[in-house]
């Protein structure tokens, strides 16, 4: 980095040590010479991870002004029928999806995200091949180019339901990662071709963002059944049906899951388990022995963060949640109903709470409350920040800066900070993880807790399985305070100008 670019990095590590953001040794690290706002718990970055400009899918797709207010396909439901090697590390099987064009317009194409073919993942060994793609169950013709599924020359009415079927396999890069195998654990985060969403910017096919989340999907239904050696422990979204059928060395399991944007799975013959319920909800533990340690601060933050975050917030939707210890070089990743925690070396007990508090916070903000990741990271980064602050006490210390660069919003796209490289990433965490909690904390302390939370509740309420956008949230704080907002958020560089 430049001379400049290094004062600001470490003013920014200064401001976030006070704020509590950093913690053990990762304020440590901080302080050295690749000093980087980026040890966030939680945060799915490390300063031992590289970033790489991403690659655009379908470079000449013009997408700006090509939709409508209406997102869909809607009611997408997943059928999926798998076989998991555990030699090859490979993935094989079938996926059937159906869905309804609610888009008022007949469809002529669609799109799919094939998250697995990005090339952090190709250059470990990982990637996705389809073939015998069918749309109502004729052959239909498909490219491929990176993480885009494209299938052109479709004929689907308006108010249509329809379905897409195909083959994939997925070789399972070997990495440290949320897609990806290490030692005897296997992360299945972001691992089969999802239907893309279509909005008012057309189809969205956002390149993959390997310092944070480019993820965006409508809430549906899984049915999901897999085939793989019968000594492995497995941690799914949903909730298993049934016991496994035993066929000699290998285990069919089956999980459904409803109204959930995603499917995620992690296995491990070591793991072990333990459990916990908090307002009818189960909260499972998988942690192997390196990490048995850690397994009581990961239950009890577990149970704490339900309870904490439904009482503020609104009501946990799901049966079940799952707590899954990992090795991973970033902090934690989430997925519907189930979190990732990365215990890498040795954490503090506390650190390790609060990464928990962090991803359990995305059950709500993402999970429940859905946004566009890659166009506005703020509305489920910067709440689940906010989140794990209130589970960890700390909220008064979330007293981040923004970034000097007044280019650079709290509501700018993924796309604004990478433009920057290296010191752009390093704005977008502080500003989407840092000055974002902040801000929220900011209009609680304006508002006052009673009108705040009795405000987020309405907001939960709302877009409840659905998508939200930074209008929204305005929108829906101003009505149920009474008050105009307007300069507050300008005063915090929220503009809904960023994304119109």
């Amino acid at each position: 980095m430049k001379k400049n670019a290094n004062k600001a990095v470490k003013a920014t590590t200064a401001a976030l040590l006070a704020a509590g953001l950093f913690t053990g040794s990762a304020a440590a690290a901080a302080e050295g010479q690749h000093s980087s706002p980026s040890h966030i718990p939680g945060a799915y970055h490390s300063a031992s991870k590289a970033f790489s400009v991403p690659k655009v899918p379908f470079k000449g797709m013009v997408k700006k002004g090509s939709g409508q207010e209406v997102m869909g396909p809607s009611k997408p439901s997943y059928k999926m029928n798998v076989f998991y090697d555990s030699k090859k590390h490979q993935i094989s099987g079938k996926l059937t999806v159906k869905f309804k064009n609610n888009l008022k317009k007949n469809l002529k194409e669609l799109y799919f995200n094939v998250w697995g073919n990005a090339e952090d993942f190709a250059e470990n060994g990982g990637g996705t091949d389809v073939s015998n793609v069918k749309v109502n169950g004729k052959r239909a013709v498909y490219n491929v180019d990176g993480t885009a599924l494209h299938i052109p020359a479709v004929k689907i009415k308006k108010g249509a339901t329809a379905s897409v079927s195909m083959n994939f396999t997925v070789s399972v890069p070997q990495q440290q990662d949320r897609f990806g195998w290490f030692k005897n654990t296997v992360s299945l985060g972001n691992w089969f071709p999802i239907l893309a969403v279509y909005d008012k910017e057309g189809w969205n096919v956002d390149p993959y963002f390997n310092a944070g989340e480019s993820f965006y999907s409508l809430t549906g239904d899984y049915d999901v059944t897999l085939t793989t050696d019968k000594k492995q422990v497995i941690a799914a979204t949903g909730e298993e049906i049934g016991k496994p059928q035993i066929a000699g060395n290998l285990a069919i399991h089956r999980y459904k899951a409803h109204n959930v944007r995603d499917f995620a799975l992690e296995m491990d013959p070591t793991y072990k388990v333990k459990k916990g319920m908090v307002n009818n909800v189960k909260i499972n533990v998988y942690y192997t022995a390196e990490q048995a340690g850690y397994a009581d601060s990961m239950l009890a933050s577990g149970l704490k963060s339900i309870d904490l975050f439904s009482d503020h917030f609104g009501t946990y939707p799901w049966p079940e949640l799952d707590i899954v210890g990992m090795e991973g070089w970033f902090g934690g990743m989430e997925y519907p109903q189930l979190v990732m925690i990365s215990i890498a070396g040795t954490r503090s007990q506390e650190w390790v709470r609060s990464v928990t508090a962090h991803e359990i916070g995305h059950q709500w903000f993402y999970g429940i409350i859905g946004d566009n990741e890659y166009d506005e990271p703020w509305l489920d980064e910067s709440f689940a920040t906010f989140a794990a602050a209130l589970h960890d006490n700390e909220l008064n210390q979330l007293t981040t800066p923004p970034v000097a660069n007044k280019e650079l919003h709290l509501s700018s796209p993924v796309s604004a900070f990478t433009a920057y490289g290296d010191e752009g990433v390093d704005a977008y965490y502080q500003m989407i993880y840092g000055y974002g909690s902040r801000t929220l904390n900011d209009l609680r302390v304006k508002l006052g807790d009673k009108v705040f939370y009795s405000a987020m509740k309405a907001y939960f309420k709302e877009k409840k399985f659905g998508v939200t956008t930074t209008k929204d949230f305005i929108r829906i704080m101003e009505r149920e305070s009474g008050k105009d907002l307007g300069a507050f958020f300008q005063d915090h560089r929220v503009y809904v100008s960023d994304q119109e």
